[in-house]
């Protein structure tokens, strides 16, 4: 049993990129001008111009890192500006990493989202390598979620709460609700809160229904010749987090009213920049990218770090 209990945290707020930012505000100038030329009265472009402003505000402080861009669309299709900023963000979703040790989340920093790997990575000969850099995909009115990359592959993670009488069924594999699950993880602290992660490896370019819960992480081709032989393990796992350097990631989701949107991530793999809140836990990344000399100076775990497009 683990002797230390993490607290699970509530989602953090995402806080949407500076270019967004410009473009709603943009935006929300060019629905004043509408507003104006439309509104003969003086009094009722204010009142217009002050919804669109409540509308830009929430897109700026909305909890997503936003897709597409409400100024194009309503440059290209004559929709007005402000209809088209409420639209973008009623349709968006976000993207978060994920810590698997902790059970919380991390927003994305200066455009960039770093993937922790303290746990939940597994190297095997047979299953292949499951990084543990994780993430979730977050928003509202999601139907279902597919995610492709061009350089390695995915695989999806599910956390569910048991019972403590159901541990022993889960890692003997009969344990119906993580039935063919490729790695089992099971958690659990005396007071009886239970839990267990799954993971499964899937199709590159999956499409399923959306769960709050669900995490996915990049996953490698087996390579059973390379573990046989004698090599450093640090250096083995540094050259398989390698393997995903300069990789795309997208991901696309449906909303229940049939729109959908995409968000595409390039890959880096790097230095990431780690604290130790204390002595009982592990690191914990603060959302930096380190250089070679900021490293040798703090402490670091080598892992995944997205760059958002």
């Amino acid at each position: 049993m683990m002797n230390n209990r993490n607290h699970w945290a509530r989602w953090k707020d995402i806080k949407a990129p500076d270019e967004l930012k410009q473009k709603t505000l943009a935006a929300a100038r060019q629905a004043r001008r509408e507003a104006q030329q439309d509104m003969p009265q003086p009094v009722a472009p204010r009142r217009r111009f002050g919804m669109t402003k409540r509308v830009v505000a929430a897109a700026c402080a909305f909890a997503v890192v936003v897709g597409g861009t409400a100024v194009w669309k309503s440059q290209t299709s004559g929709q007005p500006a402000a209809d088209a900023v409420a639209e973008t963000v009623a349709h968006s979703f976000g993207i978060v990493a994920y810590a698997a040790d902790t059970g919380e989340t991390m927003e994305p920093k200066d455009s960039k989202i770093v993937f922790d790997i303290a746990s939940g990575g597994m190297e095997s000969s047979m299953e292949g390598f499951f990084s543990g850099c994780l993430f979730k995909v977050t928003g509202e009115d999601i139907e279902t979620v597919s995610a492709s990359i061009d350089k390695g592959g995915l695989y999806r993670v599910l956390r569910m709460d048991i019972q403590e009488s159901d541990a022993d069924a889960v890692l003997q594999g009969t344990y119906p609700p993580t039935h063919g699950a490729d790695d089992l993880r099971v958690h659990g602290y005396d007071d009886g809160d239970w839990w267990v992660e799954a993971s499964w490896h899937v199709e590159n370019g999956f499409v399923e229904p959306y769960a709050s819960n669900t995490c996915y992480g990049f996953w490698g081709e087996p390579k059973p010749d390379e573990m046989a032989q004698d090599i450093d393990l640090q250096d083995a796992w540094q050259a398989r987090i390698d393997e995903f350097d300069g990789a795309v990631l997208t991901v696309t989701v449906t909303f229940t009213d049939g729109t959908q949107q995409t968000q595409t991530l390039t890959l880096h793999t790097g230095k990431l920049a780690v604290t130790y809140p204390d002595d009982s836990s592990g690191p914990q990344l603060t959302g930096e990218v380190l250089t070679d000399e900021q490293a040798d100076e703090q402490g670091y775990i080598y892992g995944v770090y997205a760059e958002i497009a």
